[in-house]
């Protein structure tokens, strides 16, 4: 135990001194966050305001359409949508046969669509129009609303959790003699590599999740963005994040012999893409992924991480959560193992 504290005290010591290190693990998570705020803040905050829609007075829907507060019915004969579509005197026309015509696609069109939509579905059921009832709250209010932007702050936050995949390969390369001075030094002492990994993997879990503190602490006081109702279950997904980064960081650093500069730009390829393919880019992506290659999802760690995050906080559900947990351990562990036979395995002719 006395030798895996000094060497995470070394080891901790000579990962602060790389200054890569201290840009990727520390700042350009904030930094990333701050972007991603300023680009998206509008999106997030946005408030829908009164849609104008155009139809016939002979239309079916045109009476139930007049009780959807948020809709402005125009009544405007087909003729003439073409050109008040181009004008922007309305957001998009509902033909008789209840297709929608419109001359862009936004928010205002969207939510035309989805309202149409219902009415389609229920003429299809042979029911009644005085069914449809728009003004019927379904949902119980929760004091964090559901919002599909979201998504890319809890993947980024996902993201972040693994960035201890910097201090896992900066573990991995002190160990290997001909990667680095210090490397070759360790590799003439009796230090064991048990130990060494070890140490490696309790610096980066502490160094990183400092570095998460300090991103949901900017998160929550400076761009006031309160995304947790349940800290408890969100902290061990976040945790197992950082286990898994760490480990990844350290089967990275162990399994090949590139220099540090390329382990640690094919790591952020890695992370990077597998947040992208989680929804940080766009929730669209990731809405694609889950319909069309579900299982993509289901193991993508990044997306576990994220889809617990929102389901967590925002469905308040927290049923069904083991699976992701034990997945990511399970992630975590046999990376560990295989990064130790590749460690154990390294053999040099001379130091």
């Amino acid at each position: 135990m006395k030798n895996i504290l000094r060497n995470s005290i070394y080891l901790g010591k000579n990962m602060f001194r790389d200054m890569s290190f201290t840009f990727w693990g520390l700042m350009y998570p904030i930094i990333l966050a701050g972007f991603f705020y300023i680009a998206f803040s509008g999106i997030i905050n946005m408030e829908i305001k009164t849609i104008n829609v155009g139809i016939g007075r002979e239309n079916q829907a045109y009476p139930i359409l007049e009780n959807v507060e948020i809709l402005n019915v125009m009544e405007i004969h087909e003729n003439d949508a073409e050109k008040s579509l181009k004008s922007g005197k309305i957001d998009g026309y509902i033909k008789n046969d209840l297709t929608l015509v419109v001359d862009g696609s936004g928010l205002n069109q969207t939510v035309i669509k989805g309202i149409l939509d219902q009415i389609i579905q229920i003429i299809a059921l042979n029911e009644p129009m005085q069914n449809l009832d728009f003004e019927v709250n379904y949902l119980s209010a929760k004091t964090q609303e559901a919002n599909p932007m979201l998504v890319i702050f809890y993947s980024l936050i996902a993201m972040v959790s693994t960035y201890g995949v910097f201090p896992g390969i900066e573990t991995a390369v002190t160990s290997q003699a001909n990667l680095t001075d210090i490397g070759a030094r360790i590799n003439t002492t009796p230090i064991k590599k048990s130990t060494l990994l070890i140490s490696g993997v309790i610096d980066g879990l502490l160094i990183n999740i400092f570095s998460n503190i300090l991103l949901l602490l900017f998160l929550r006081f400076v761009l006031k963005m309160d995304l947790f109702t349940n800290i408890w279950y969100s902290g061990i997904f976040i945790l197992l994040g950082n286990l898994f980064g760490v480990s990844l960081g350290i089967f990275v650093g162990s399994s090949n012999k590139k220099s540090p500069g390329v382990k640690v730009m094919f790591s952020i390829a890695t992370t990077l893409f597998l947040s992208f393919l989680s929804g940080m880019m766009s929730p669209n992506i990731k809405v694609s992924i889950d319909k069309n290659v579900p299982i993509l999802g289901k193991i993508n760690p990044i997306s576990i991480i994220t889809n617990s995050l929102y389901k967590i906080n925002l469905l308040g559900n927290t049923r069904n959560l083991s699976q992701g947990m034990i997945l990511l351990a399970v992630y975590s562990l046999v990376l560990m193992a295989v990064s130790y036979l590749f460690l154990g395995r390294s053999q040099y002719d001379s130091i």
